[in-house]
């Protein structure tokens, strides 16, 4: 029971999460619709693409089998993301759509894909079922104020296993028809939201969003039968 006089706890609702990154999109987007900011977006979004699609096509030459591609494609997908967030490897989470639709799983971190366990109903409550079936991209940074599928959201690296995410933004991945087929997250992890880091603004969303919409079809193209 508090004393007279002592502060209420703060509780922050769903409704009012929503709100608030109501209102951060239609600021973002404000801010956004400059020229000089949109086009530095677009750069960013594309170099990743372009070193990718590099790669693969080394791989493709020297005749690396369709298993071995899918890993190394995935693989070096969440190394590029994690280097153009400044985040580690670790904080890089890509899940794809599998049973026509109605489950999504990792495809990295690749321990997550090997284990072949870490798959999920999209219409569980998750952030990453949401993204895709909004197939609009969200920034999260109280995602311990979110209910979300947190056991399998919380990708733990061996550097960071003991820390919980705390700041997330999400993508979808789109092929050129606009369905989405999958999810790309990047995270923030501390001991608390302010030891995590900086909050991520709206030009990591975009930016996730665009990198979204050119990595989609990269990806898609190589994922195996048996995903």
């Amino acid at each position: 029971m508090l004393k007279k006089g002592a502060m209420q706890p703060r509780v922050i609702t769903e409704t009012a999460l929503r709100d608030r990154r109501s209102g951060m999109d239609r600021r973002s987007d404000e801010r956004l619709r400059d020229p000089d900011r949109r086009a530095l977006v677009r750069r960013v979004a594309e170099r990743v693409p372009e070193e990718i699609r590099r790669d693969l096509e080394g791989w493709q030459k020297a005749g690396t089998s369709s298993p071995d591609l899918f890993e190394r494609l995935i693989s070096r997908t969440g190394v590029c993301l994690a280097q153009s967030f400044a985040v580690g490897p670790e904080d890089v989470a890509i899940l794809l759509v599998k049973d026509q639709g109605r489950l999504l799983r990792f495809a990295y971190p690749v321990p997550h894909y090997a284990g072949r366990t870490n798959v999920f109903p999209v219409h569980t409550s998750s952030i990453a079922g949401e993204v895709l079936v909004s197939r609009r991209g969200r920034i999260d940074n109280e995602v311990g104020q979110v209910r979300h599928l947190d056991i399998y959201e919380r990708i733990r690296g061996k550097e960071k296993r003991s820390l919980e995410i705390q700041k997330m933004v999400t993508a979808p991945l789109l092929l050129a028809g606009g369905k989405a087929f999958g999810v790309v997250q990047v995270s923030r992890r501390g001991k608390s939201s302010k030891e995590a880091g900086p909050d991520f603004p709206s030009f990591d969303l975009l930016k996730l969003r665009d990198l979204g919409r050119e990595l989609g079809p990269i990806i898609h193209q190589e994922v195996p039968t048996d995903f």
